[in-house]
C-alpha cells in the first residue's frame, strides 16, 4: 500500500478516534451525573427516576471497608502531572481512553502518556513494567510510534506493531528488562491488527474496507515462513474496534464489523463448524453447545472465580456470584478533574486489580 493511501487511512482513523473519545465522554458524563436523564427514561417518569439514583449513589455501599496491597500513581510514574495510563492492547497512536494491563507473571505491563483532549491524541507514550508483588515501576521504556500491541505476551515479550515507521516493524519488548528491538515487517503489509497467544504472533494486514485482508500466524523472528489467510471480512475503518483477533486454544476467530472468521491458529487453515453469536458467543454448530465466550477486556464488572467485582457508585464491590452476599466494599479515588474515577477490572495471574487513568491498584491476591 502506498504512503499516501496509509496517510489516507490514518487521517480517517483520527477521524473516528476524535468522534468516539467525544461519545465516550458523553457517556462518563451520564454516569457521573445523576440529574441527567438515561435515554430509555421518559421525560414524564424522571422525577422518580432521579431520587432513586440520587440515593443509590449517595448511600455508603454495603460490606466492611476494604485496603488494597497497593497502588502506583501514573504521574508519579511518568514524572508529570496529567500524565494517564492506557491498555496497550487498546492502541497508542490516538487516544483510546481504555485502560488495562498485559499479564507478564510477576510484572505488569501498562502505557503511560500524555492525552491532548484538543487532538485525541495521546502523546510521548511509554511502556511500563510494574512488579506485581509491590507497585515499584521495574523499567520504563520509549517505544516511539507503536499503534497497537498484543494483549498476550510472546514467549516472554510485548509485541506491538509500529505500522507508520519509514521502516514498519513488530517492536518487542522483554517483560523483565524493557529491553526492546524491532522486526522488519515486509513492507507490502498494511499492518492494523496483531495478537498472540504465548507462542506465535498473529498480525492482519490489508485493507477492510475492501473486504480484502490477510491474517499472517507465526514466530515474529521467521515472518517469511508464517502461514497466510485471505479475510473477506468487511468493515470500515470507523467500524474498526481495537480487538480484532480473539484466540482460544488452538482456535482463532477475527471480527470485522458483523463479519467473524474462524481459524486454526496452528496451520492458519479456516475453521467451518464454528459460529459467533450475539457478538461474545462462540458455538460449535455440529454439536449446538457454547465452546467459547468473547470476553470484554475493558469491562468494569467481572466474574472471577466465586467472586464478582463491579462498581457501585462510588465503590468497588465484592460479592459471591451466587448469594449475591458482599464481602467487602473499597472506595474509589477520585482522579485529576474532581470526577470518581472509572476503570477495568482485570485479572492477572499475579493477581485483581482495578486500573483507571490516574493508577493502578491491587485488589487482592
Amino acid at each position: 500500500m502506498s504512503r499516501a493511501r496509509k496517510d489516507t487511512l490514518r487521517t480517517a482513523v483520527a477521524v473516528v478516534v476524535a468522534v468516539a473519545a467525544v461519545a465516550a465522554a458523553g457517556v462518563a458524563l451520564t454516569r457521573t451525573t445523576p440529574d441527567a436523564p438515561t435515554d430509555d427514561a421518559s421525560v414524564g417518569d424522571w422525577a422518580e427516576y432521579s431520587e432513586v439514583e440520587s440515593a443509590t449513589t449517595t448511600e455508603a455501599s454495603p460490606g466492611p471497608a476494604h485496603t488494597p496491597e497497593w497502588s502506583t500513581d501514573a504521574s508519579a510514574a511518568y514524572g508529570r502531572d496529567f500524565a494517564a495510563l492506557r491498555a496497550p492492547s487498546a492502541g497508542l497512536l490516538f487516544d483510546s481512553s481504555l485502560y488495562g494491563v498485559v499479564d507478564g507473571g510477576d510484572v505488569l505491563i501498562t502505557a503511560v502518556g500524555l492525552p491532548d483532549p484538543r487532538t485525541y491524541s495521546f502523546d510521548s507514550p511509554k511502556l511500563l513494567g510494574i512488579d506485581a508483588g509491590d507497585g515499584t515501576v521495574r523499567w520504563s521504556a520509549s517505544p516511539g510510534g507503536v499503534d497497537t500491541c498484543a494483549s498476550r505476551l510472546t514467549r516472554g515479550e510485548l509485541v506491538c506493531l509500529d505500522s507508520y515507521a519509514d521502516v514498519p516493524a513488530i517492536v518487542a519488548i522483554d517483560a523483565q528488562d524493557g529491553a526492546m528491538r524491532r522486526v522488519p515487517l515486509p513492507r507490502e503489509w498494511f499492518t492494523y491488527g496483531i495478537e498472540s497467544d504465548g507462542e506465535s504472533v498473529f498480525i492482519l494486514e490489508g485493507n477492510p474496507e475492501d473486504g480484502e485482508s490477510v491474517l499472517h500466524g507465526g514466530s515474529i523472528d521467521a515472518l517469511a515462513g508464517a502461514w497466510s489467510l485471505p479475510v473477506t471480512g468487511f468493515a470500515t475503518w470507523d467500524g474498526i474496534e481495537s480487538t480484532l483477533i480473539h484466540v482460544h486454544d488452538d482456535r482463532g476467530v477475527i471480527t470485522l464489523g458483523s463479519d467473524a472468521e474462524f481459524f486454526d491458529t496452528v496451520t492458519g487453515s479456516a475453521v467451518d463448524n464454528l459460529e459467533l453469536r450475539s457478538q461474545t458467543t462462540v458455538f460449535d454448530t455440529n454439536s449446538g453447545t457454547e465452546v467459547w465466550k468473547l470476553e470484554d477486556p475493558y469491562a468494569v464488572e467481572k466474574t472471577i472465580g466465586q467472586t464478582v467485582y463491579s462498581q457501585d457508585g462510588s465503590s468497588i464491590i465484592a460479592a459471591d456470584r451466587e448469594t449475591g452476599d458482599v464481602f467487602w466494599a473499597w472506595s474509589l479515588p477520585v482522579d485529576v478533574d474532581g470526577f470518581t474515577a472509572s476503570g477495568t477490572v482485570v485479572e492477572a495471574e499475579s493477581g485483581v486489580y482495578f486500573v483507571s487513568s490516574s493508577s493502578i491498584v491491587k485488589l487482592v491476591e
